[in-house]
Formats: structure tokens, sequence, C-alpha cells
């Protein structure tokens, strides 16, 4: 996390604050941003674009009620227009994505049991709609509120409740017709 240091080493007057939003709010947009990439070098990149482009806009921080909210859509942002770029690349010269596996138990079946159903689930919400897939997100791996969803997402909080009851329904008729 370089721009952890680049913030240490400034002599903005506006470092302190930033610092503070840092320090507040890393650890969940890391999250976010790890559960939005595939791959940890591209959740670091993420992260850090994410406090950059805050760090070079501190007026929308400070006009903004929720600076988490602000750092979440500035994330989210982010990462759709590296999707766009990425799906022009991948048209012209396909890649393949690899996933990090983790250490087992002692307990082999339990443990293979475990990882296929967190497979699935993986895949089901990867497989979602875009629409569907990132309040899923944002409300189990992020912890996020539906009143702070609509507001990340700049929706309303019937259409975000809407979306999160569809996404449930997929992903338990999926993990039925999978297991």
């Amino acid at each position: 996390m370089d721009i952890l240091r680049a913030i240490k080493t400034s002599e903005s007057a506006t470092r302190p604050v930033f610092a503070d939003l840092v320090d507040e709010h890393g650890t969940s947009v890391y999250k976010f941003c790890r559960s939005l990439a595939y791959s940890k070098e591209d959740a670091d990149d993420l992260f850090q674009e994410t406090f950059l482009r805050a760090f070079e806009q501190p007026s929308k921080i400070n006009a903004s009620d929720n600076p988490h909210s602000f750092l979440f859509s500035t994330a989210l942002y982010i990462w759709k227009s590296w999707k766009r770029k990425y799906a022009r690349r991948n048209r012209i010269a396909p890649t393949e994505q690899f996933y990090e596996t983790t250490a087992g138990d002692d307990d082999l079946e339990r443990d293979v049991m475990e990882r296929e159903e967190i497979r699935v689930v993986r895949e089901l919400v990867e497989a979602l709609p875009e629409k569907f897939r990132i309040p899923i997100i944002l409300y189990y791996t992020m912890e996020m509120s539906v009143p702070d969803i609509a507001l990340t997402l700049k929706t309303p909080l019937g259409t975000v409740k809407s979306r999160l009851f569809k996404a449930r329904k997929i992903v338990g008729k999926g993990l039925g017709d999978a297991l």
C-alpha cells in the first residue's frame, strides 16, 4: 500500500484529514476492492487508485455527507472503467483467469466440501448480471446497510431491496441445482 507512504511523507494541508480517512475506511474499501477484483494485485491497484482519486478531489469528500459511500462509489466507478478496458483488450487477445486457493484443514472431506460450496457460490455470484452482483457484494461481503448501498449506487432504496431479493433467489436456485 504505497499510498500510505505517500500520505505520510506529504506536506499537504489535507494530509491529516486524508490520513484519517485512510485509517478509518481503508480496511473496508480494500475488502470491497478485493471482492471486485479477480486477483490480489488488481485489488491493490484498485485500492490505491481509489484513494489517489479521493486525494486529488478533497472538495468532493468534504462535500460528501458519507465519505465511506463516496469511496465505495469511486472504487466501483474505477472498476467498471477497468472492466470496459479489459473487455476491449480481451476481444483482441483473450486471457485466462486464475483463482487463489487456501490451505486445507486436517479434515480433508469437510475442507473439500466447504471449498466446493464456496466455489459454487462465488461462480453463481460472478455469473449474476452486474446490477444484481454489486448489491450482493456490498451487502454480504462489505456488510453495508441497504440505505448505504442505495446511496453508494445512487439508486432508490426500493430498487436495492428488489435487486437483493432477486439476486438471493437466483443464487439460492443455482445452489440448489448445483448441490
